[in-house]
């Protein structure tokens, strides 16, 4: 998962930001409107959580432009305000969800995965791919029932592929759904830890295998 945070307290959204890179997902940080907007147009992110007190403009007017683009990203507003018209107006113009400010990071942690699940593979915060099952929120994967170690990144990736199960996978999309914006790692980083996967899920006779496409990526059987 990568989100967008756009929030103008920078202490705050680096604050959430690493609450979300604790559960193993990546997150960017918009100081304004006008770099959501630029991050937006850069990268593909799962999910966005906005700020309505922006600097620059108001976010009931970010979240209308994003609507009027046909762009489905769930939205999770913050807002300190303490009308419930914004906040219904915010919900009107497409906003998936609001919280309150002061929040506990749990319950954003919670509403994010909320927001994420997708019916065909998802039941509660279970992702399934045949014998293989991956718990979101404890980060945990089995198969048939048993536990399988797996590092933070392993899982991220394994989440990754299971979202996208069928689909072709490139090493750069993994890179850019894993790692936040300008986080340093070596050039074979994904291979390694795809590999790693691979072996884990082979010695416990899991039903799921991780095909590797030669210079094109991976898929997820």
């Amino acid at each position: 998962m990568r989100v967008l945070i756009t929030e103008d307290n920078q202490q705050l959204a680096e604050f959430i930001q690493q609450a979300i890179a604790q559960d193993g997902h990546a997150a960017d940080i918009a100081i304004t409107a006008a770099q959501n907007t630029q991050l937006m147009q850069s990268w593909q992110y799962d999910a966005l959580v906005l700020d309505l007190g922006l600097p620059d403009k108001d976010g009931l007017e970010v979240i209308r432009e994003i609507r009027k683009q046909q762009n489905t990203l769930p939205i999770l507003i913050l807002t300190a305000r303490g009308s419930v018209d914004d906040r219904i107006k915010g919900l009107d113009l497409g906003a998936d969800d609001y919280l309150n400010k002061p929040f506990a990071i749990d319950e954003l942690k919670a509403r994010l995965r909320a927001l994420l699940r997708r019916p065909s593979s998802y039941t509660a915060n279970l992702l399934t791919h045949n014998n293989v099952s991956l718990d979101t929120k404890a980060r945990r994967v089995t198969v048939c029932g048993e536990n399988l170690t797996m590092g933070k990144t392993e899982v991220a990736i394994l989440e990754y592929l299971i979202r996208n199960a069928g689909l072709t996978v490139g090493k750069d999309a993994l890179y850019d759904a894993i790692y936040a914006m300008g986080f340093e790692v070596t050039d074979n980083a994904i291979q390694v830890a795809v590999h790693r996967i691979r072996k884990k899920l082979e010695s416990s006779n899991a039903q799921t295998t991780i095909n590797t496409l030669r210079g094109i990526g991976y898929i997820l059987t």
